[in-house]
């Protein structure tokens, strides 16, 4: 079997690196900063998600907590932040509220940054003990790359591991335009597509968010975005380079600026979550860079948007890398009461199909009709259908939606099988040695976001981004990060 085979290289890889085996809105007035809160014999957990608000949360919820209560003696107040996700959790943990677990991930929380800070406990001592069918339920590849500095710190949502970026479009533009879909894989190709949906339908590119730019631009990322080191996908040499001083992100920047000129970019989509999202929903972006290809991504994206979409693959090849495999994940917070709980509730969510089918997409009759025993067909406007089943778990657990094949799930592991592997997967970055030069960096990143959306003259803008990187302590960091990356290729 090509996954067995897959499975077992991994392996050998973790083994030859010497790594450890093993890798929003609110809830109608639950925001109490009470996470963690005991009645009786049931632990109450606060867990913060990038899943935008909906309608029905909280009947859906209490369905969850009913289950759960009985099953694990412990209830759940799920926190939905939808676009603001990044800029308020960062608040949250920076101000050490109490809770119990929020969604972290390399491109949105970034989870590395966050294991630098100590946001997050280590659960690789609990895992054997408090959750064993969630250990068992995860390829070892999965929580090698979620291994940093010996520890494990944060629980992986098993989905697909083969990235490859794309453009969402609605439907109805790219059919009226007469453009074919895999001829619009970039910003310029568009371009002529971008001209017909401003004229007849007053919408805009939404562009390519930073966050997921060294996706589009054929690189992957050592730690995070904010991080900046890079190497090119399928670098056997894996050199580590400043990602935003590439020819590569200057071309995109470059792409970026030239459809604003046009004024047929949105540029605030591709730095501002929340406002993308809003502008995704209200039909008002001709194309959006977002997410990643798989088997069915047509019809999982047409339920989150709520009409009909369509997917350009990107030119980059599906690649398999440690950031992949960390993109959807949950971090148990330092400041919860009841790590062992929560750990035990993200067992559950992970293994069991029934709680996972809950948050994925409501209750059976009132939010989805079964059309047979794995496939559902959302109701339109039913209250509860954010189409973002990849945020809360494992998604292999959970029923395909009309439109998407049958054996949805099958496909997508078979595309995880077949998928290039990266050169370095498996290397998890120990920030440790460089954390405050990581630190100021960072900083640097975030004033600079908005370069992506094309507003600013971006030569000039970039060069003098590059120098005030170099002035927070970049060269230091790449220089680490190339260490160790040096490290890990010799001993494999």
């Amino acid at each position: 079997m090509k996954r067995r085979k897959i499975t077992a290289l991994l392996l050998t890889l973790a083994i030859a690196a010497g790594t450890l085996a093993g890798c929003g809105g609110s809830d109608g007035g639950s925001d109490k900063g009470d996470g963690g809160k005991k009645e009786g014999d049931v632990v109450n957990l606060k867990i913060h998600v990038m899943v935008p608000e909906q309608k029905d949360q909280a009947k859906v919820m209490e369905a969850v907590n009913e289950y759960t209560k009985e099953k694990i003696g412990v209830t759940v107040d799920y926190v939905f932040h939808g676009g603001s996700y990044a800029d308020k959790i960062q608040v949250i943990i920076a101000s050490g509220e109490e809770y119990d677990a929020c969604f972290t991930s390399n491109w949105l929380n970034p989870y590395n940054t966050n294991v630098a800070k100590g946001a997050f406990v280590d659960i690789k001592e609990m895992l054997p003990e408090v959750a064993p069918d969630l250990m068992e339920s995860m390829p070892e590849s999965f929580w090698t790359a979620v291994t940093v500095n010996g520890g494990i710190y944060a629980v992986p949502n098993q989905q697909i591991a083969a990235r490859q970026i794309g453009a969402l479009m609605p439907k109805e533009f790219v059919d009226a335009s007469g453009e074919k879909v895999e001829n619009l894989q970039t910003l310029t190709e568009m371009k002529d597509y971008a001209q017909y949906a401003f004229d007849n339908y007053s919408a805009k590119v939404g562009g390519v968010n930073v966050q997921q730019a060294a996706d589009y631009c054929g690189y992957e990322h050592i730690s995070d975005y904010m991080s900046a080191g890079a190497i090119k996908m399928g670098d056997e040499s894996a050199k580590v380079v400043n990602f935003y001083e590439t020819d590569e992100w200057k071309a995109m920047l470059k792409e970026s600026y030239d459809l604003n000129s046009a004024g047929l970019l949105d540029g605030q989509c591709a730095y501002n979550p929340e406002y993308g999202e809003s502008q995704r929903i209200g039909k008002k972006t001709s194309a959006y860079f977002s997410g990643t290809y798989k088997p069915g991504v047509e019809a999982e994206e047409s339920t989150r948007a709520g009409y009909d979409m369509v997917f350009a693959k990107s030119k980059t090849e599906p690649l398999i890398t440690t950031n992949s495999v960390i993109a959807t994940m949950y971090g148990i917070s330092t400041t919860s009461k009841h790590p062992e709980e929560t750990l035990k509730y993200l067992e559950l969510v992970n293994t069991d199909p029934y709680v996972m089918n809950l948050l994925s997409y409501g209750i059976e009759g009132t939010h989805y009709e079964k059309i047979s025993d794995n496939m559902i067909k959302p109701i339109e406007n039913s209250g509860y259908s954010h189409g973002q089943a990849w945020a809360f778990g494992n998604v292999f657990n959970s029923y395909a939606i009309e439109g998407q094949p049958e054996d949805v799930w099958e496909q997508t592991k078979a595309l995880n099988d077949s998928a290039k592997i990266s050169p370095i997967l498996g290397f998890s970055f120990d920030p440790d040695p460089v954390k405050m030069e990581i630190a100021s960096v960072s900083k640097v990143v975030k004033e600079y976001e908005s370069l992506t959306g094309g507003e600013l003259p971006v030569e000039e803008t970039n060069a003098e981004f590059v120098e005030k990187l170099k002035v927070a302590g970049i060269d230091t960091v790449l220089a680490e990060m190339q260490k160790q990356v040096d490290a890990f290729m010799e001993a494999k």
